[in-house]
């Protein structure tokens, strides 16, 4: 049995619903796939772009066969097959599923990183908050294994064992870029709402040292005055 990286697809659109801020659904958003070899922490990186991407929608399987989806002639490392897992993924509102029916029975092979990277694109810029293995999921799946940065999620199935009743599901979280944490856009102030300056403490010295010349100086005149009129 060829032992590779399977493919993992995943989209994420977001599409803000009527009735909470946080809820978004992946339905119509673009998945951009690709994959990571690494036979150890040290070695060189094997990444695999493929030029397929799939839009979410609940009536359809997004990649109802990925073995078509790999290159033979694209260079693998050493102990990886020049295939892929024939899997089937179904992306849904707020999920993604793979389906092992059509993939026969296997291992992952082993390595530091055999891994799906998932990256989501959509009309509104989003990042993953959070990512939950379901239950029902039998695979092998662990945290460890899932992770997320930004708008890209990351499964690596490394030496997993899997036959035809394996699955795996995948319970996302996304928001809109700005929900998620990013600083707020600052207000433009325009010259008509601007403050008008406080004069500095240097200045206000001055200003004060000024009046007090003045009032010395109308004493004086006034005390003069006097004196010449007696």
């Amino acid at each position: 049995m060829n032992q590779t990286f399977s493919l993992f697809a995943s989209v994420a659109m977001v599409a803000l619903s009527a009735g909470s801020a946080s809820a978004f659904s992946l339905v119509g958003s673009e998945l951009r796939l690709r994959t990571e070899a690494q036979s150890s922490s040290t070695s060189q990186l094997f990444v695999t772009s493929f030029p397929v991407s799939a839009t979410v929608s609940e009536s359809i399987v997004e990649f109802p066969n990925v073995a078509s989806l790999f290159d033979p002639t694209v260079g693998v490392p050493p102990g990886f097959a020049r295939s892929l897992v024939n899997v089937a993924i179904n992306a849904g509102a707020d999920y993604l599923e793979i389906d092992f029916n059509n993939a026969g029975s296997g291992r992952f092979a082993r390595g530091f990183k055999n891994t799906y990277v998932f990256t989501f694109t959509a009309p509104v810029a989003l990042q993953i908050t959070n990512v939950l293995i379901d239950p029902r999921t039998t695979l092998g799946l662990t945290p460890d294994r899932v992770t997320f940065a930004g708008n890209e999620l990351f499964v690596n199935v490394n030496n997993l064992l899997f036959n035809r009743d394996s699955f795996a599901r995948l319970n996302l979280t996304t928001a809109a870029v700005s929900d998620a944490g990013s600083d707020p856009v600052p207000d433009v102030i325009s010259e008509s709402d601007a403050a008008v300056a406080v004069p500095e403490p240097g200045t206000m010295s001055m200003l004060g040292g000024a009046a007090a010349i003045g009032a010395l100086f109308k004493r004086y005149t006034r005390l003069r005055k006097s004196q010449e009129h007696e």
